[in-house]
């Protein structure tokens, strides 16, 4: 019989940036575990989080198109008109109506005063429009509302699959419970930064690759962002 075969081997000087007294077997087993545990709870977010992260990089710098919304419905949904009083009435009667949740963007501001335009060699009076935009994971709903009307126009937009995956790292139309699940995440991710920079120390390089590799780290972020640093 052979001798077994050793995978890693460790460091003779122990873990750097570790006080003394925690140098033992059990220090590094439970740095494992925590890595390991952290790790599998949320590999599967670490992709759709790297992923996305990166198409919201590139928006507007080299940006990756990823698809506009496109529209999969649209209808006039008869209202009483003594309902909506104004935009923010309009808000809650298409959050109760639709079941929409979070605060819209209100993309057509309220006038103050009646604008004239021209239009086939005449001038007329354009009617004021209020226009909400609720957003959500998979798409938008788009609420317009002419004051007085006896109708609100609805339309319904859907994103693509990477749309929908933006929209899940920007938390778009999530409530509290994705917010907290997030931070879970990016907890485990602070826990694996910190563990496997412990671990690698202990199974592989030296205390001069380990302070290069930092150090590198750190110029390279900074000539990234020094040119356009306020």
């Amino acid at each position: 019989m052979g001798r077994p075969v050793t995978i890693f081997r460790f460091n003779q000087s122990g873990l750097l940036f570790v006080p003394a007294g925690w140098q033992r077997a059990a220090v590094v087993r439970w740095l494992k575990r925590v890595h390991a545990w952290t790790g599998f709870w949320g590999a599967i977010l670490f992709f759709v989080l790297g992923l996305s992260g990166m198409l919201l990089n590139h928006r507007s710098i080299m940006p990756i198109e990823t698809g506009k919304p496109v529209e999969v419905s649209s209808m006039d949904v008869a209202v009483n008109p003594r309902l909506i009083a104004d935009h923010k009435a309009l808000e809650r009667w298409a959050a109760a109506e639709f079941s929409l949740t979070g605060e819209p963007r209100l993309e057509t501001q309220p006038k103050d005063k009646a604008e004239r335009k021209g239009f086939l060699g005449r001038e007329r009076t354009e009617a004021e429009k209020w226009k909400l935009s609720f957003a959500r994971p998979n798409g938008r709903v788009i609420v317009e509302y002419v004051p007085g009307s006896p109708s609100v126009s609805v339309r319904q937009q859907a994103n693509n699959l990477l749309g929908v995956v933006k929209n899940l790292h920007k938390g778009t139309g999530l409530g509290v419970f994705w917010v907290l699940f997030l931070d879970s995440i990016a907890g485990a991710l602070v826990a694996m930064s910190i563990t496997g920079f412990l671990l690698w120390t202990r199974l592989h390089g030296t205390r001069l690759l380990a302070g290069g590799i930092l150090a590198a780290s750190l110029v390279v972020a900074t000539g990234a962002v020094w040119p356009n640093w306020l």
